[in-house]
């Protein structure tokens, strides 16, 4: 086996309760449908609701979001024996507060009891979509940290959060490794390094999956979905019937790769995570070489399930040059997933009828669907939802009527997490940490960083804040963070803004939204992109915005030592004119909620420590790994060291 999921006593009870199960009961043991379609909803889904004006979207929303009863629960749910739920990008219960969150989740796992085959849920999603959590930073942002025990403790405090909303399953780590900035899932991958994203994702499989309350992590997305072609992308992502291919579509694409580069690149950073134990694999919406991974048997069935033997995959993973994979290899025996928009226009109930036929007509053979509901029967007892009951038998009385009476697992609704910790003191205090360490300074000229943070609440110089994301709670978030592509403004949730950080160090710090050319010391220009996510993502030129590259020109040229601070899902150019004028450079990627981090490191409270995670390109004809290879602006590992003052 790929890892020790179970033991072989938990391997018996896997198999007796899959020989009680029904085909309709296994069949419902397999799908895993948006708990949004539970409800009597607008048939446009959340994706559809985010491309529609904001007033429709808005109330398309509400109704998606209106809480679960418990009549939806049950004829949902109960009466198809799912086994699993997900709440999607956006998804989230009304109000979006954590015992609103236990009172859903509680719901649908006595809806699960209740039905037939009486088997808890595994609740899904990528992590909390809930008001006032603490969001740490983005991947991109945790590799530039080059701290695996930092990675593995946010990873446990991301599933503390999420299990005190009744979730178990969280859709994490992305083993990806982003070859082309243009992708939209750039800040999801930790590396272009392979081997930073495999030691990375692992030691977040550990957090994840040791937090000490039922979770399962999810390697995804096998395999190569960071290596697409540019133009092949198809985006379709608003669910609306529309998809086109852009002419620099990255997301759902082609990755055009010979074994040599499929092994080192893309499955090697799976394997730390496969070794760590990982319980569930993500299969991508992309292709490879052509052909959907979704359909390949080779990737999955060949190169993912087949079996190999767990110290071989140690082995192989200490030395990555002599994967040697090809087929058959992995033996990896936990849940393997399939991506949401993988069977189109099919309600997931058509989906079990469909299935239900293909096994009737001998099309899906029976042990296909026996080794899909065994898998999903082992992550539930890997995660401690399922256990064998203890026998009771009364002194003096019948043993085999007792064990005929007796149920074959302890059935109750799976412990959830303290609703206190969400965006606790505590968690904040080591996101802040993260948001410091991941910090990245490029340039420096002159040590104007730190700055000097003054005596007694005044400020030591005179200093203007200004720039489009200084004061944005959504553009320090990023895409995935309450809404699937982000949100803008500061209203959806509780944290600090860059501008507030800097304020809370300087009270006298002045906030101007358009900065002017008036002769002061030092000007902070806070700027980046706006939120997105997946193939809203996915762009042309790797663009800062125009009019913040206006005012921090015109601030240099008039005599201000200009700090250009960017909060960004991926390297942006920086045009020479710029970079000429500019005297620091801070890159504080998609730092979450807590701005405080990022003013740590301006003003000498923390160190700045962080090192690139990707290389950055001169010009667009860089935005290809490969290109960059030949000279990229900063090259990866860059970033220039400064110590804490005081």
């Amino acid at each position: 086996m790929a890892s020790p999921l179970t033991s072989a006593d938990d391997e018996a009870l896997i198999e007796e309760i899959l020989a009680r199960l029904t085909l309709r009961e296994k069949l419902g043991q397999m799908m895993q449908p948006d708990w949004r379609t539970f409800r009597s909803a607008p048939k446009l889904s959340e994706a559809g609701a985010a491309v529609l004006p904001a007033w429709a979207g808005s109330a398309v929303k509400r109704a998606l979001n209106a809480p679960l009863t418990d009549e939806q629960c049950d004829r949902s749910v109960g009466r198809h024996c799912l086994g699993s739920v997900l709440g999607g990008g956006g998804a989230c219960p009304t109000p979006n507060e954590p015992l609103a969150w236990q009172a859903q989740a509680a719901a649908m796992q006595r809806a699960a009891l209740r039905a037939s085959s009486g088997l808890p849920l595994l609740v899904c999603n990528d992590s909390a979509n809930l008001r006032d959590a603490t969001l740490f930073p983005h991947h991109i942002g945790q590799g530039c940290m080059r701290d695996e025990g930092l990675v593995e403790e946010l990873g446990a405090l991301a599933a503390r959060e999420s299990a005190a909303c009744g979730i178990n399953w969280i859709f994490s780590p992305c083993a990806a490794v982003a070859l082309d900035l243009r992708w939209g899932r750039t800040y999801e991958s930790f590396s272009e390094d392979p081997a930073l994203c495999g030691r990375l994702s692992a030691a977040e499989v550990r957090g994840i999956q040791r937090c000490g309350l039922p979770m399962a992590a999810c390697a995804k997305h096998w395999v190569a979905d960071g290596g697409t072609a540019l133009g092949t992308g198809k985006f379709d992502m608003g669910g609306i019937g529309k998809a086109a291919v852009k002419s620099f579509g990255l997301d759902q694409g082609n990755a055009d790769c010979d074994d040599a580069e499929l092994r080192a690149t893309h499955v090697a950073p799976y394997l730390p995570a496969l070794a760590e134990g990982v319980l569930t694999v993500m299969v991508s919406y992309s292709s490879l070489n052509g052909v959907k991974c979704h359909a390949s048997r080779a990737l999955v069935t060949g190169l993912l399930k087949e079996e190999l033997g767990h110290a071989r995959l140690r082995e192989i993973t200490r030395d990555a040059p002599r994967l040697g994979l090809l087929k058959e290899e992995l033996g990896f025996r936990g849940v393997v997933g399939s991506e949401e928009r993988l069977f189109g226009d099919l309600t997931w109930r058509r989906q079990l009828e469909e299935l239900e036929a293909a096994v009737g007509r001998g099309d899906v053979p029976a042990e296909r669907v026996d080794d899909a509901v065994r898998r999903v029967l082992r992550v539930k007892v890997a995660c401690g939802l399922l256990r064998r009951a203890a026998a009771s038998t009364p002194a003096g009385g019948d043993a085999a009527a007792a064990a005929s009476r007796c149920p074959l697992f302890d059935a109750a609704v799976p412990p959830m997490g303290d609703a206190a910790c969400v965006g606790c003191e505590a968690h904040r205090a080591a996101a802040r940490r993260a948001v410091a360490k991941s910090c990245v300074l490029l340039v420096n000229e002159g040590g104007l960083l730190p700055l000097p943070a003054g005596e007694g609440g005044r400020p030591a110089a005179e200093l203007l804040v200004t720039g489009i994301a200084a004061d944005s709670l959504g553009r320090q978030c990023g895409g995935w963070s309450l809404e699937w592509q982000g949100c803008e403004g500061n209203a959806f949730t509780t944290g600090t803004t860059i501008a507030d950080a800097i304020r809370a160090v300087q009270p006298g710090a002045r906030l101007a939204p358009s900065a002017g050319a008036a002769s002061r010391p030092v000007a902070v220009v806070v700027t980046g992109e706006a939120p997105y996510a997946e193939g809203f993502g996915d762009v042309e030129e790797l663009r800062l915005p125009p009019a913040d590259v206006r005012a921090a020109v015109a601030l240099a040229d008039a005599g201000w030592a200009v700090v250009l601070l960017l909060v960004t899902g991926r390297p942006l150019l920086l045009p020479p004119p710029l970079l000429s004028r500019v005297a620091a450079v801070l890159v504080a990627w998609l730092p979450g909620t807590e701005g405080d981090g990022v003013a740590d490191v301006l003003f000498g409270r923390a160190p700045a420590t962080g090192r690139l995670s990707f290389s950055w390109p001169h010009a667009m004809d860089q935005a290809a790994a490969a290109a960059r290879l030949k000279g990229p602006l900063f090259p990866f590992g860059h970033g220039l060291q400064t110590r804490a003052v005081g």
